[in-house]
């Protein structure tokens, strides 16, 4: 729904969610756009009318019904294989500060296939971060291409003394004026980077919402400097699987260059595969930030 500090989204999440919804309204593949005066506010009713029209032209086919499979209960998040709750950082370990506010730019390569359509993403898209509030940050991820289509991803996350918590991750999704909104929520906030992370470290944990159940694990890879802007950066090399099952199916393969220095994800890639109904998506995804400073 792609996850240290201010880049540590689930960036998979926001992937996953637009390329459903590409398929749903045909977007760029030749299939009908709802009119104006025909879409609904209610996502709920988008789905359920997908749904149903994929499983009639399923049946009609001589094919088999689609059916959505049942979205997983989520559960507590776990570090290490131990409850989250009760992670405690090495000593004298330094937790993570909010990054500062102000809008960085991505370049960006890779597309979004949907049947027989595929279509590229903008070569610079940007993180928009917001000033903290207490101990929680926004942050807004801005994927879509000069006519506004695409995705906007908005994170909120907590830093505490334990790491880096996610609260919420909502994706604001518009093609051809077709609109769908999915908000994931873990059952609490679930540490996504523990405060003295190191390589061979392990985490897992769920987030749901509108429908689907995302499972993610986490594992810290390795360290690698990258050159960024011009200037050479410390990054931890961050891995991540995600799981749907619910209205969305499939899964997201992702690795995340994030700099502890900056709190900020300089680099990421990901690859994704997803269904709904009878729809079917990939997309394939690289990102680089221009400079550690916004503006």
């Amino acid at each position: 729904m792609a996850v240290v500090a201010k880049g540590l989204r689930p960036a998979g999440l926001a992937g996953v969610v637009l390329l459903v919804t590409l398929t749903a309204c045909g977007g760029g593949g030749g299939g009908k756009t709802k009119s104006a005066a025909a879409r609904s506010t209610s996502t709920t009713e988008d789905r359920t009318a997908t749904s149903t029209a994929a499983g009639a032209a399923s049946t009609a086919a001589g094919g088999v019904t689609s059916t959505t499979a049942k979205a997983r209960t989520p559960a507590p998040a776990k570090v290490n294989g131990a409850p989250a709750a009760a992670y405690h950082p090495p000593a004298g370990a330094k937790p993570a500060t909010p990054p500062a506010p102000g809008t960085y730019h991505y370049d960006t390569t890779g597309s979004v296939s949907f049947g027989a359509g595929s279509t590229s993403l903008p070569p610079v898209t940007t993180l928009t971060v917001d000033p903290p509030a207490g101990a929680s940050q926004h942050s807004t991820r801005d994927l879509r291409d000069a006519k506004g289509n695409g995705s906007v991803s908005e994170t909120t996350l907590q830093f505490q003394p334990q790491g880096v918590l996610l609260e919420e991750l909502k994706v604001t999704t518009n093609v051809s004026g077709y609109k769908d909104v999915e908000d994931f929520r873990p059952p609490s906030p679930a540490l996504i980077f523990p405060t003295g992370a190191h390589p061979g470290d392990h985490l897992e944990f769920d987030v749901s919402g509108s429908g689907t159940t995302v499972h993610v694990v986490i594992d810290v890879v390795r360290t690698e400097r990258l050159v960024i802007g011009g200037q050479a950066v410390d990054t931890i090399v961050v891995h991540e699987n995600a799981t749907f099952s619910g209205h969305i199916t499939g899964s997201t393969q992702g690795d995340n260059w994030v700099s502890p220095q900056y709190d900020l994800i300089v680099k990421e890639h990901s690859v994704t595969d997803a269904s709904s109904g009878l729809a079917k998506a990939h997309s394939d995804q690289t990102s680089t930030l221009q400079k550690l400073t916004p503006g």
